[in-house]
C-alpha cells in the first residue's frame, strides 16, 4: 500500500515537472505579465504611452514562431517599448540581432481604421535615424513583403525615418482585431526602443518630406515661366499710368480757346475808333466859330 502511494506521489511530481517544462518550452506559452508590461523569452514588452493596454505576449521571436503582442487600442497615437535586446543574444534573424514580431490590435476607438502606421524610434518621440542600426530588417529581401490580416499594401520609408504604413484592403471596423507581421533588426542594439503606432494615420507627414523636395524643385521653373508671362502685365500697368498723362495734353487744348476772346477784343476796337470820329466833327465847328468871332470882334474894335 505504501509502495502504491509513493508511486502515485512520484507520478504526481513527475507530471508537475512535465507540465512546468512544457510551460517553459512551449512556443506559444503566455508571457509573465504585470500591470503595463509582459516578459517573454528574455524581452520585456511594456506600455510607453497611454490609450492602449498589452493583454498578452506569446511566441519565441523566430521566423517560424514570432512574438505576438496582443493589445487593446482606444487611442490614435500609442507607443510600445521593447527592452533587453542586447542581453538576449539568442534573438537573431538574417544574421542580425533582431526578431520576428506580430502585433495584434483590437480596435476600441469606435472609429474605422483606413490606415495603420508603425514607426521605430530609439528615443520616444524622435524618428529613428539612418545610422542608428534600428530598422524593419532594412535591405533584406526575405523580410518582405510585410503582411496584415486587413490591409493589402504596406509602404515603407527607410531614409528619413523607419516606418511602415499599411493601407488599402478592407480596413478595420470598430470592435475588430487586426494583425501585422514584420521583422525588427538592430545592428547596434540598445537596451530599449519603441514601436510607435498610429491607427488611421495617412502617410502625408512622413512620405511627403522624402518625396516633396523633388516636386518643389521642378515646380519653381514652371512657376517662374508663368511669372514671366505675368510680368508683361506690369507694362500694362505702366501703360495705364500714361493715361493720367493724357489729361496733361488735354489740358493745353483749352489754351487754344483764348483766341476766341481775342476776336471779341478785336470787335470792340472798331467801337472805340467810332467814338473819336464823332467828337472830331463837333470840335472842328467850334474852333471855326471861335475864329470868326475873333475876326469880327477885331474889326469892331478897329472901327471904334
Amino acid at each position: 500500500m505504501r509502495t502504491f502511494v509513493q508511486y502515485a506521489r512520484q507520478i504526481g511530481v513527475a507530471s508537475l515537472l512535465g507540465t512546468g517544462l512544457l510551460a517553459i518550452f512551449n512556443p506559444v506559452a503566455e508571457a509573465a505579465c504585470l500591470s503595463g508590461r509582459c516578459s517573454q523569452n528574455g524581452l520585456i514588452f511594456s506600455e510607453a504611452s497611454g490609450d492602449f493596454a498589452i493583454t498578452n505576449v506569446t511566441g519565441r521571436g523566430t521566423a517560424a514562431n514570432p512574438f505576438v503582442v496582443y493589445q487593446d487600442v482606444w487611442g490614435l497615437d500609442i507607443s510600445l517599448a521593447i527592452s533587453r535586446l542586447p542581453s538576449t543574444p539568442q534573438h537573431s534573424v538574417f544574421n542580425r540581432p533582431g526578431f520576428a514580431i506580430s502585433i495584434v490590435s483590437r480596435n476600441l476607438t469606435g472609429a474605422f481604421w483606413r490606415f495603420y502606421d508603425h514607426e521605430l524610434q530609439e528615443t520616444a518621440g524622435y524618428a529613428s535615424s539612418e545610422n542608428d542600426g534600428l530598422s524593419f530588417a532594412q535591405a533584406i529581401g526575405p523580410a518582405r513583403p510585410y503582411t496584415s490580416s486587413h490591409y493589402d499594401r504596406a509602404d515603407e520609408i527607410t531614409d528619413v525615418r523607419d516606418f511602415i504604413n499599411f493601407h488599402r484592403g478592407r480596413g478595420v471596423n470598430a470592435g475588430e482585431t487586426v494583425r501585422f507581421n514584420y521583422f525588427i533588426t538592430d545592428t547596434i542594439p540598445t537596451q530599449k526602443f519603441f514601436v510607435r503606432q498610429r491607427p488611421d494615420y495617412r502617410t502625408n507627414t512622413s512620405p511627403t518630406p522624402a518625396v516633396a523636395p523633388s516636386p518643389p524643385v521642378d515646380q519653381p521653373t514652371p512657376s517662374a515661366s508663368l511669372i514671366k508671362p505675368s510680368q508683361p502685365e506690369p507694362p500694362t500697368v505702366v501703360v495705364s499710368q500714361p493715361s493720367p498723362q493724357l489729361p496733361v495734353p488735354v489740358i493745353p487744348q483749352p489754351i487754344p480757346q483764348p483766341p476766341v476772346p481775342a476776336v471779341v477784343v478785336a470787335q470792340s476796337v472798331p467801337q472805340i475808333r467810332q467814338e473819336p470820329v464823332l467828337p472830331q466833327p463837333i470840335s472842328e465847328p467850334s474852333t471855326a466859330m471861335m475864329g470868326l468871332l475873333a475876326i469880327f470882334v477885331g474889326r469892331v474894335v478897329k472901327r471904334h
